[in-house]
């Protein structure tokens, strides 16, 4: 147990597709270490398979019960009520780690947790929608006063301009449905920020 007392730093994890460890890491391999951090970030169990191939092509293999020791204390620390919120709250996906006798108090947090997540990725996606529509709009804008002015000019033939003008309100109708669009944007984002403080309050004790 007095491996607890310090813990090591947290290994780096690479992008997906990528070695869980490199060769250093892999030739000095504290095992116990490796599974205590693992258990305590919320991995399943099954990523020592991850860096049995990562060490494999430097000849090194895991000791999978110091790993197995080291990730059941490490799961421990990881399946709270505290850090159950914490987790749902950042979006983590549970995939059944707890042991059962933690399991309840943890997915309490993160049910609660994951209202917040839910709610807070709500107001983000209402948020890139109002930016992208609001670059629409002035890109429409800009659209319709050079089509208005082609279409007035005196080099502009009877023909081109009645195209124009078909092109101009057709414009005019999308640039309608976005600014309308932009106004239910609103109405929703403050009804999702209500809802955001009301969850906020009520897990305030998290």
């Amino acid at each position: 147990m007095n491996k607890l007392l310090v813990l090591w730093p947290l290994l780096i994890v690479v992008v997906s597709g990528c070695a869980t460890l490199n060769k250093d890491e892999c030739l000095t391999a504290d095992w116990y270490q490796i599974g205590y951090e693992d258990g305590a970030r919320g991995y399943a169990d099954t990523r020592i398979a991850s860096h049995r191939e990562a060490c494999a092509k430097h000849g090194i293999t895991p000791v999978f019960r110091d790993y197995q020791d080291g990730y059941e204390e490490g799961v421990i620390r990881f399946c709270t009520t505290s850090n159950g919120f914490a987790q749902g709250k950042r979006g983590y996906n549970y995939s059944g780690i707890c042991p059962s006798g933690l399991e309840a108090s943890f997915l309490d947090g993160y049910e609660a947790g994951k209202q917040i997540y839910s709610v807070s990725s709500l107001i983000s996606s209402l948020n890139d929608e109002q930016r992208q529509n609001e670059n629409n709009i002035e890109a429409l804008q800009n659209q319709i006063i050079d089509k208005t002015n082609l279409m007035l000019a005196d080099t502009t033939s009877i023909a081109d301009r009645y195209t124009l003008n078909a092109e101009i309100s057709q414009m005019q109708q999308d640039l309608g449905g976005l600014e309308e669009r932009n106004r239910q944007i609103i109405v929703e984002t403050a009804e999702a920020q209500a809802k955001l403080q009301v969850l906020e309050e009520k897990y305030a004790y998290y």
